[in-house]
């Protein structure tokens, strides 16, 4: 693990099986620490010591003396490292420079670091100026190609979502954070499942046997439409009211979205592969043509109108049904 000092002070993030202790508040802790905190996950910590990397973990440790954070983590950590390493390099995952050990069993894992953030924070941070259509199709097209990835590396992802995805220069995504991945011929346990806007409804099976590819091309359908709309599915509705209309088939609206079609089968159990929702993506981008269109959102982020440069009519875009 990288250390280092501050005035005498140092704190280091990583892993190591103790006792759990309640999270300090987000400015709380960053206020505590020598080096830039960047986030706090559900369980883990995220700092960045030279700009340029992070380093991951679910603890902190300061002054050589464990601080807070969550228990029996190390296995998580190595659980990620695995899969990172399997994966390899690609375009489309984030980059991975494998563990480093701080102290005997206290370990973090270094990532490259996202200048642009999570998708989702960027997306939150720029909800009044969404990006160019063609760029936001582009960025839907790099998840799908990473999904498609990971599924040809028998990767299972377990918890896509907006929030796992990382913006790099250009608008270039990645996708990251594999602590809750299943790798096939490991025995990974699941821990975790998608949140609910990204989650498969039942319809009429147990819980367990919702098919795991039609799990993860539901959640691709719905961070497909997070990005192409700039919003989750019916942001700002509970959970539970999303959860019940989902199970009476009650989805957003897709009108005008040129990945409608797309979206919809992928929510309507329609597609088999990653594979198959790629090729019908990257017909539609290439479809698209080259950045000759001047793109705008209504109020609600649903209808999309466009402006062949700047004369004549706006008339509705129509749907381009990949065939």
């Amino acid at each position: 693990m990288h250390q280092l000092s501050d005035s005498g002070c140092d704190i280091h993030v990583g892993g190591h099986s103790r006792i759990y202790r309640k999270v300090p508040a987000f400015e709380t802790l960053r206020s505590s620490m020598p080096y830039e905190l960047l986030g706090l996950g559900a369980t883990c910590y995220v700092t960045t010591t030279d700009n340029k990397t992070v380093l991951k973990g679910y603890q902190v440790w300061k002054d050589g003396e464990y601080f807070f954070g969550r228990e029996d983590c190390e296995e998580d950590l190595a659980r990620e490292a695995t899969i990172y390493k399997h994966l390899g390099g690609h375009p489309q995952i984030l980059r991975c420079f494998g563990l480093e050990q701080h102290c005997p069993g206290v370990h973090s894992l270094r990532l490259e670091l996202a200048p642009l953030g999570c998708v989702r924070q960027f997306i939150n941070e720029h909800i009044d100026e969404p990006l160019p259509v063609h760029t936001r199709f582009r960025m839907a097209l790099d998840v799908v190609t990473g999904l498609d990835y990971l599924h040809s590396k028998r990767v299972q992802y377990c918890d896509m979502s907006c929030r796992n995805l990382f913006l790099f220069d250009g608008y270039r995504v990645k996708l990251g954070d594999f602590g809750a991945s299943l790798l096939e011929g490991y025995d990974f346990k699941p821990t975790f499942c998608e949140e609910t806007q990204y989650e498969l409804p039942l319809r009429g099976r147990a819980f367990k046997d919702r098919p795991s590819i039609k799990r993860e091309l539901f959640a691709l359908g719905s961070a497909v439409y997070e990005i192409t709309t700039w919003k989750r599915p019916f942001q700002g509705v509970p959970d539970e009211e999303v959860e019940a209309k989902y199970a009476r088939e009650e989805f957003p609206s897709l009108v005008g979205n040129l990945a409608g079609l797309i979206i919809r089968k992928c929510w309507d159990e329609e597609f088999d592969s990653a594979k198959q929702v790629f090729e019908a993506m990257t017909r539609l981008v290439a479809s698209m043509g080259k950045d000759t269109l001047e793109c705008k959102l209504d109020d609600d982020h649903r209808q999309e109108h466009c402006v062949e440069g700047s004369e004549g009519p706006e008339t509705t875009m129509p749907y381009i049904i990949p065939p």
